[in-house]
């Protein structure tokens, strides 16, 4: 007898690229799991700021303050407090690869506390309703025709038994925080959400858009910063299709809701399997 798949992790990253906060449950909206991604670090050109280029973000932790975030500097041992709704100050103008944002900064100096802390002079920056952040319109459903912060589209789903294969690949455990999902699936075949084209989780219903192109950013170690290249060469040897490597599938809203962890998860219609 077959096991139904269930949501065995929700996680979210309030600040992109830096650290996850795991959830019993978490609502969806038009932009994904919400309070993920709504957060951003740019620099005085509006260009946002990741591990890619500053893997050393992953000093900061985050864990729920109440209703609110708690922001650890691991290093220093310094922390902020940060509102899910904050003060907000000026309009900025960001890019986020291809797209130009229209975002506002939070106040209170946080900008000023992560500058000192990164000897660089950044902003933190939140997406706003007002100014939303549209995706390409195939990837557009009833539920969702924007994104947060998120690389491309709003969610990301993978499943253990993805991960597992990827660990045997590579002949070693690792940190399933390197590719930053937001739903982790139990009860599947590896790779298995390759194909899921429509599936529901609980109330929730996404659309599986697209695989999840991989770059550089899984080879920094989520609890020390340090980077070994051995990640993506592992992944490129069973995942690479025209000079990019996948990890992962990228969906988009359709019907919003609460997910908790323990839902089943339905697939509605599938696709052909990537590989």
């Amino acid at each position: 007898m077959m096991s139904i798949p269930v949501i065995s992790q929700l996680i979210i990253f309030p600040i992109k690229s830096l650290g996850p906060v795991a959830l019993q449950q978490a609502e969806v909206d038009a932009l994904g799991l919400v309070g993920d991604r709504r957060f951003m670090l740019v620099s005085d050109s509006g260009q946002f700021i990741t591990q890619r280029t500053r893997p050393d973000l992953t000093r900061f932790a985050l864990k729920l303050y109440g209703s609110d975030y708690l922001i650890m500097d691991q290093v220093t041992k310094n922390h902020r407090v940060l509102a899910v709704n904050p003060a907000l100050g000026d309009w900025v103008d960001v890019t986020l690869w291809d797209d130009a944002i229209r975002v506002r900064e939070v106040a209170d100096g946080i900008s000023v506390w992560f500058s000192e802390l990164l000897h660089e002079s950044v902003r933190l920056v939140q997406i706003q309703s007002e100014a939303p952040r549209e995706i390409q319109a195939k990837y557009q459903t009833q539920g969702s025709q924007q994104s947060s912060f998120a690389d491309s589209l709003p969610i990301l789903v993978a499943s253990e038994a993805s991960y597992q294969a990827v660990g045997r690949q590579l002949g070693s455990s690792f940190d399933w925080m390197r590719f930053r999902a937001n739903i982790i699936i139990s009860g599947v075949e590896a790779f298995e959400e390759d194909t899921w084209s429509e599936f529901t989780l609980g109330p929730v219903r996404l659309m599986g858009a697209k695989p999840c192109a991989r770059c550089q950013l899984v080879n920094v170690e989520p609890s020390s910063g340090e980077v070994d290249t051995t990640m993506l060469a592992a992944l490129s040897t069973f995942r690479k299709v025209e000079n990019k490597v996948y990890f992962g599938q990228q969906a988009v809203p359709v019907v919003l809701g609460r997910l908790s962890v323990g839902d089943e998860i339905h697939v509605e219609k599938s696709k052909d399997a990537l590989f």
